[in-house]
């Protein structure tokens, strides 16, 4: 690779570290920071970066990875289970979208192929933004949620279409039937061959590199699926990105498909990144000055034509005015295959840069404000009209619903854990008020007489409205740390004093979750607990003295149970969860630790503790052993991975942690 490319690699890569460093300090998408680095070091201001093939060809690898994840995470019975939303709904919005949009295009002058692109660019949404968002809200599991979700994956399966068109559309329009036509049945034979591939031959190929275990060739592999797929359909005449859809589903149907996926996301990240700056790049600046008119048309199209269009629709398919305006807002921005439909379209002469520049701005401008309009989704739904609730409404019913109640305990989560709970406090005559955000869990349980109302925990109001300040404790059963954190800081900073436990799922989220203010109760802890105390009952271990025993760990705050011998094939996944770990080192006659006593090795020093130390048949606690230490002593260290590497380093004489590790035996 020449130098020259070199440095310009390392110049976006410095400049968008420092945009998405930025974007994600004021909540914005990553996919601006990279948007913005192309607009700094491209031709048109910079000049850092130059729009070379090689820069393309990076760029349109980043595609090819981004379809084939893609269609790894495409399930077809999925689709078919919910096929109302998916093909009903997702399917009239893009085909409405596109229809009035291409018209409105073509009727101001535009030619048919031009008015396609625009067509398809503007009815595509941001499926990174939206659902980052919505997720980080808690709006998914909502109506509107879902049926965001449903469209958005429609959308993500008609882009692929879309893009499989543009170099038909550019090769010959007067022949776009036939070309097709041609193209459906290259399609066909190319998925064909793939299904015999994927059937037949991956399945023992694959088996045999997982069993290798080898996480290099497991990753070559995966991109090796992806980008030969890529290549036979680009041998057939073909979007190289259709083929690696066509892997990608089809590898999506196996047991592999988590691994490859993990595998190929920091490649994809990275390239699709890239791609996003090499859009960048082909956005003048000057263009906010120059056509300001034109970009504020695109804009409008998308943040107000966009939920005019999509609402009647959403209500067609039986949502409340309110939710059905929430879906439209929350869908009103251009979105990542719609700037690669521009692009594409360019590259292949579809559109000048006359036309494209405006489009590129709008979009590009839509999707700055899409987090606002995302965060305001419920209050910007309560203005078209007054079917529904709107947000204070909720917050009132709430409030309420829970004005008989005093004293009561607020569950935030009525999963399985949450129902259990209201179950067993009933039986306690304690009273017990229910949030969920599943509304048809809530309709089936308020149905039956429980106590439970449709509401978001993480919102001071509805915390408040349920009666956190005449409530007896706050249960917090959701199983997502970030979530539970939020709930606890704003129980806190209401200054509601009562107790509040969280159920975690995760170790390495206790602490943080102490901090915030809560009791933590650790599930995963406290079903080995109660596992290993139905055993020493089976046992015929008197019940009083197994009570006393497991008292006696959750009084230490199952501090004996936190640390433990780490699966030698997954060391780093169980280091997220539980970071301190013991290990049990084997002293050599050659190492450095033989002829000292424990204090003049000072552990202390790499943050590792010396729980004990077996000399045959003899254990003494780590804190009583004086004397030196001899060939053949084991020591059981306790300490993060890292931390009992560098101890390992000065067992062994002062070697960097890793260099000659593998001569201590464990």
């Amino acid at each position: 690779m020449e130098h020259t490319v070199v440095a310009q690699l390392a110049a976006v890569l410095a400049v968008g570290a420092l945009m998405v460093a930025l974007c994600l300090r004021f909540g914005l998408s990553p996919i601006m920071g990279y948007l913005a680095t192309g607009v700094l070091v491209g031709p048109p201001a910079l000049g850092w970066l130059a729009d070379g093939a090689t820069i393309r060809l990076l760029a349109e690898l980043g595609v090819v990875l981004l379809m084939f994840t893609i269609g790894l995470e495409f399930s077809l019975p999925r689709l078919l289970a919910a096929r109302r939303l998916v093909i009903g709904l997702g399917g009239a919005q893009v085909l409405s979208a596109m229809l009035l949009f291409a018209l409105a295009a073509w009727w101001s002058g535009l030619s048919g192929a031009q008015a396609f692109v625009l067509g398809g660019a503007l009815a595509m949404s941001s499926t990174a933004i939206v659902l980052k968002q919505l997720g980080e809200q808690m709006e998914l599991p909502a109506p509107h949620g879902r049926a965001v979700t449903a469209i958005l994956l429609f959308q993500d399966i008609a882009a692929v279409v879309l893009l499989v068109v543009l170099p038909v559309l550019a090769a010959d329009p007067a022949g776009l039937s036939g070309a097709l036509a041609l193209a459906l049945v290259k399609a066909a034979l190319v998925f064909a061959g793939l299904v015999f591939i994927g059937r037949r031959l991956l399945p023992p190929v694959l088996h045999w590199v997982a069993a290798t275990r080898s996480l290099e060739l497991f990753m070559l592999s995966a991109l090796l699926l992806a980008l030969s797929a890529a290549g036979a359909a680009a041998l057939a005449g073909l979007s190289p990105t259709l083929g690696a859809f066509m892997a990608g589903m089809l590898l999506g149907e196996t047991l592999f498909r988590h691994q490859i996926e993990a595998d190929i996301r920091p490649f994809r990240d990275l390239m699709l990144g890239l791609f996003f700056a090499t859009i960048g790049m082909q956005l003048d600046p000057a263009i906010f000055i120059s056509s300001p008119t034109a970009i504020l048309l695109v804009l409008a199209a998308l943040v107000i034509g966009k939920p005019v269009i999509l609402a009647p629709l959403a209500r067609a398919f039986g949502y409340t005015v309110r939710d059905a305006w929430r879906v439209g807002i929350s869908l009103a921005q251009g979105g990542e295959f719609g700037l690669l439909m521009v692009s594409s379209a360019l590259g292949l002469g579809l559109l000048d840069r006359a036309l494209a520049q405006p489009v590129l701005g709008g979009l590009i401008l839509s999707m700055v404000l899409a987090p606002l309009l995302l965060r305001f989704n419920e209050r910007l739904a309560a203005l078209p009209g007054e079917g529904g609730v709107a947000p204070l409404d909720l917050e009132a019913h709430i409030a309420e619903e829970s004005s008989g109640f005093e004293q009561h305990v607020i569950v935030c989560g009525y999963g399985r854990v949450g129902q259990n709970l209201v179950r067993i406090l009933s039986e306690e005559a304690i009273p017990a008020l229910a949030l969920d955000l599943d509304p048809e869990r809530v309709r089936q349980a308020a149905a039956a007489g429980e106590n439970v109302l449709f509401g978001n925990a993480a919102q001071p109001g509805v915390l408040r409205a349920a009666g956190l300040e005449r409530a007896r404790a706050l249960v917090i059963t959701i199983d997502d740390a970030a979530v539970a954190g939020r709930i606890v800081g704003h129980a806190r900073s209401l200054g509601a004093q009562l107790p509040v436990l969280v159920r975690s799922t995760q170790g390495r989220d206790d602490q943080a979750l102490v901090e915030a203010g809560a009791e933590v109760f650790p599930e995963g802890l406290e079903a080995a607990l109660a596992f290993a105390g139905q055993l020493l009952i089976m046992l015929d271990v008197p019940p009083s003295r197994v009570e006393a025993r497991l008292n006696g760990i959750r009084a230490e705050d199952y501090a004996p149970l936190r640390v433990f011998f780490h699966d030698s094939a997954e060391p780093e996944g169980a280091a997220q969860d539980y970071p301190e770990q013991v290990k049990a080192i084997v002293i050599d006659e050659e190492h450095h630790a033989v002829g000292r006593t424990p204090q003049e090795l000072n552990l202390t020093e790499h943050q590792v503790e010396l729980v004990d130390v077996r000399r045959g048949a003899i254990r003494v606690p780590g804190h009583l052993m004086d004397t030196r230490l001899r060939a053949g002593d084991v020591m059981l260290l306790k300490g993060s991975r890292e931390a009992l590497e560098r101890a390992c380093a000065c067992l062994m004489g002062g070697a960097p942690a890793g260099g000659r590790h593998a001569g201590l035996k464990e």
